[in-house]
């Protein structure tokens, strides 16, 4: 008999890539207590989610590469008997149509839905630098006029992705009010740890099973200054590296490694204190939501609402002109040293695919915003 499917849908940017990796790292030992995290090839889960939201334009993906994946995920799980775990935050946005495709092959199975959720004052900076890393160029500025506009479904708009009570509304129609879980992410500076526990408890999972420090996937927030020139960058490609060459050349290699690492020790972007009554009143709004509706809560909902914004915070838009020389040059000699390595060295790191194609895309002039 088959057990309980658990599909965590996002929020985006609430620790997903984290959860992700320490599932994929630990399959063996997962599969060892009665748990799978099903595997059909690299990217499996991305793909089935692509497909399911016919988001095959918008990621570069061959219908003909993609499609059937979500049937092969819920095969594996049918044909487990224990609990199955599936993961990606791309089915978070899902229509009631998308939805309806999400639960035709698991539709005799008890299925439960696990939403990661994070303070509204962390998730608006997180969401606009992650938009940048997939190829934006817009403000911080345009982001809020976003999230203060109408409520769209628009692909990567805020709210198509971070309208959390229109997400527990959509999964809601599918599965029942105790079948879906709301996992709080805790508050800066906790324990990584904690939020790998309280997943775990959500999937009924024993937490000790897997070791929360041996994630070997996540995506790093970039500082300030890195988020301008990452911008700038899109602006100067103009395009010319679509999907999915842009994420393999772009985001994998020059922004989650080449700027993650040039971002220690730099500020990271945060909302202006000129917005915090807005989003105390938006978080409020949700823990309300979240306590009548009476869905299991792991963690505790007062985490949910922001702390104030420090006096002084610079706006995410502002960056030093004098900053502009010193970290491009850093930058550029972190990519010429990357091109010695592939030009000198052994076979190219298979972490960071398309370097050479990077590196012609740097060849246009970068400007400072």
């Amino acid at each position: 008999m088959s057990g309980p499917v658990y599909l965590h849908v996002g929020l985006p940017k609430t620790g997903t890539t984290y959860l992700q990796s320490l599932l994929a790292t630990h399959r063996p030992d997962l599969r060892r207590v009665g748990f799978l995290y099903p595997f059909v090839r690299p990217e499996g889960m991305f793909h089935a989610a692509v497909e399911l939201r016919r988001q095959y334009d918008v990621w570069g993906l061959d219908p003909a590469l993609v499609d059937g994946t979500w049937a092969r995920l819920c095969a594996k799980a049918r044909a487990f008997d224990g609990t199955s775990v599936v993961s990606h935050e791309i089915l978070g946005g899902a229509s009631a149509e998308e939805l309806s495709r999400a639960m035709a092959p698991l539709h005799d199975l008890e299925v439960h839905v696990v939403l990661t959720v994070r303070d509204p004052a962390r998730q608006v900076p997180a969401h606009w630098q992650e938009q940048v890393k997939n190829g934006r160029t817009y403000s911080f500025a345009q982001l809020v006029e976003e999230v203060r506009g109408p409520h769209t479904r628009d692909v990567g708009d805020f709210w198509a992705e971070q309208d959390l009570l229109d997400t527990l509304d959509r999964w809601g129609a599918v599965v029942p009010p105790e079948r879906l879980h709301v996992v709080v992410c805790p508050p800066p500076g906790a324990d990584p740890a904690l939020l790998w526990d309280r997943f775990a408890a959500a999937v009924g999972l024993n937490p000790d099973v897997v070791d929360p420090a041996a994630a070997t996937g996540t995506n790093t927030s970039l500082g300030t200054p890195q988020v301008a020139l990452l911008r700038a960058v899109n602006v100067a490609l103009a395009g010319r590296l679509v999907q999915p060459r842009y994420a393999h050349r772009v985001k994998r290699y020059f922004a989650q490694k080449v700027l993650a690492e040039a971002s220690l020790g730099q500020p990271r972007p945060a909302c202006p204190p000129s917005m915090d009554a807005e989003l105390m009143a938006l978080a409020t709004s949700w823990v309300e939501a979240l306590e009548q509706r009476g869905h299991p809560v792991h963690g505790d909902l007062a985490e949910l609402l922001p702390a104030p914004g420090r006096p002084g915070v610079p706006h995410p838009d502002d960056v030093p002109a004098d900053a502009a020389p010193a970290e491009l040059a850093a930058v550029l000699a972190r990519v010429l040293v990357d091109m010695d390595e592939l030009a000198t060295g052994p076979e190219p790191d298979p972490s960071r695919p398309g370097l050479r194609g990077l590196v012609q895309s740097l060849r246009t002039q970068v400007r400072w915003p």
